[in-house]
């Protein structure tokens, strides 16, 4: 473990340097996705030191707020990382994911009798996802702070990022930033966003704002493995119309795949659209009490009637993460046991791809050097984490 902590940090030695500028950037990805491995490292090897680029400093950690989030602020000699913690096993943090009600992009909400305004989009009809905008919110003013320290000591130029809920978390807080009255931060802020695994945070109207005003000038990027089924998540379904006389002749001249099984989920999502939209109110109301008893009070806006989440950021996507070949001795091993694992052609059986293999932080990270950096990734001593194994 000490040479594979040894060949990260000098992997990592070459991090962000010099200024931001827009566009996709393979040094600011692969220090970013290293950023978001930092929580990992401290709970699986007490010390992130492996993992954090050469040349950064902490400037601060903020305490566990909202539901189970926390944030870390880095800086070098030019640049800052706010870097999001994602989803833990708390069940607080995966309350927060299922709170998956949209609320208006713009509005206000109220927490223990005090009144938060909010801005993540100025389009009429935009809606973001409740959890994640109301932990943007909670933690807003620390975060406010903490860009107003990084602004006293020079640096303007900030990096957002953050894995899995992290990088949902990363996407509305470039949204909030970006829509703060005038003001409140320094104008000549710039911001850039790199998020990775991020499931879906608004609806059609945010995603398109969002991307017009940031990925298309190059300034936002979501980096997502696409057997990872979280950038998938919460829910979607096709605007197109279910079935079109354009649909039938590209399916007749075999110019488009016909897939029954996708047609008959999108009519069945159109046909009980208005139950699912119900359901989601429901067992949002549900969590809203849940909050009540963690916050004392709160008072969310009224809920949106939308449930098409769309995606946001430019996409970059990495390849399938091949899980190892794991031989295992199977004597004495009972059925039960058996179906655990996988046989091969020659009877050997192997360890089964273990659940969310395809999600885990630092297979991301090896991902990125892989597609980016391939130099880097073949002198990785470890290419997987044993824990994730």
């Amino acid at each position: 473990m000490r040479i594979f902590i040894a060949f990260v940090f000098l992997l990592n030695s070459l991090g962000v340097s010099s200024q931001m500028t827009a566009g996709f950037n393979a040094n600011e990805a692969v220090t970013a996705i290293a950023f978001c491995n930092s929580f990992n490292f401290k709970e699986q090897f007490q010390s992130n030191k492996a993992i954090i680029p050469e040349g950064f400093q902490l400037r601060h950690t903020s305490d566990i707020m909202s539901m189970d989030n926390k944030f870390e602020v880095y800086q070098n000699d030019s640049i800052g990382i706010i870097n999001y913690r994602g989803s833990t096993a708390k069940l607080i943090s995966w309350i927060e994911n299922c709170y998956s009600a949209m609320i208006p992009a713009s509005g206000s909400m109220m927490l223990n009798e005090e009144t938060y305004n909010y801005k993540f989009a100025e389009a009429e009809k935009a809606a973001v996802h409740a959890g994640y905008a109301l932990t943007v919110v909670i933690i807003s003013e620390d975060l406010i702070e903490q860009i107003k320290a990084l602004n006293q000591s020079g640096i303007y130029h900030i990096i957002i990022t953050g894995h899995s809920q992290g990088g949902a978390l990363a996407t509305l807080t470039r949204a909030y930033l970006e829509n703060l009255p005038a003001g409140v931060l320094p104008e000549n802020n710039r911001y850039k966003t790199y998020a990775f695994a991020q499931p879906m945070s608004g609806n059609k109207e945010f995603a398109e704002e969002y991307d017009t005003r940031f990925s298309e000038t190059g300034t936002s990027f979501s980096v997502i493995n696409p057997k990872d089924p979280v950038p998938y998540m919460p829910f979607n379904y096709e605007e197109a119309q279910l079935v079109t006389k354009e649909k039938v002749v590209s399916w007749l001249l075999g110019t488009r795949e016909f897939k029954p099984k996708k047609l008959g989920q999108d009519a069945f999502i159109r046909l009980f659209e208005g139950g699912l939209t119900g359901y989601i109110n429901n067992s949002n109301a549900l969590i809203n009490k849940i909050l009540d008893f963690k916050f004392g009070s709160i008072a969310m806006p009224e809920i949106v009637a939308d449930i098409n989440y769309y995606p946001t950021g430019e996409r970059k996507e990495l390849p399938k993460f091949d899980y190892p070949k794991i031989e295992v001795d199977v004597t004495g091993f009972t059925e039960e046991e058996l179906g655990d694992l996988v046989q091969d052609e020659n009877g050997r059986w192997y360890k089964k791809e273990t659940k969310f293999f395809q999600h885990k932080p630092y297979n991301y990270y090896v991902g990125v050097l892989k597609k980016w950096q391939y130099n880097k990734y073949s002198n990785l001593e470890l290419k997987y984490l044993p824990a994730d194994l």
